[in-house]
């Protein structure tokens, strides 16, 4: 009977060791993907929910909006790829602060 016990309390430690371990995982990854968002378009029509791959960054967008973490690439030319593979925007801002309607205009030509 003891043996049993012990086997049972054994796989129930690992057990709540393993869903312990795969929660914390899961919530420093998500909150590791919503803190790095360094790039916002907002688009001027809405399109499906996508995951695109420009110039080595990864971009989500969905709605009227685009979201990507920090990239090699320029402001502009981020932002120039996300217009040609999206379309047009209607602002983009990078850590929040927007380019102006000169560098938008260029973005969306």
């Amino acid at each position: 009977m003891l043996l049993s016990q012990s086997t049972l309390r054994s796989v129930m430690t690992l057990f709540t060791a393993i869903l312990t371990t795969g929660l914390l995982f899961t919530a420093s990854a998500g909150q590791a993907r919503s803190s790095a968002v360094v790039y916002t378009a907002e688009l001027q029509a809405p399109v499906e929910a996508a995951r695109h791959i420009i110039k080595g960054t990864v971009v989500y967008c969905g709605g009227t909006e685009c979201k990507a973490a920090k990239s090699s690439s320029s402001i502009r030319t981020l932002c120039a790829k996300i217009a040609d593979e999206v379309g047009p925007l209607s602002s983009f801002a990078y850590k929040g602060e927007p380019i102006d309607d000169e560098a938008l205009e260029k973005c969306n030509n």
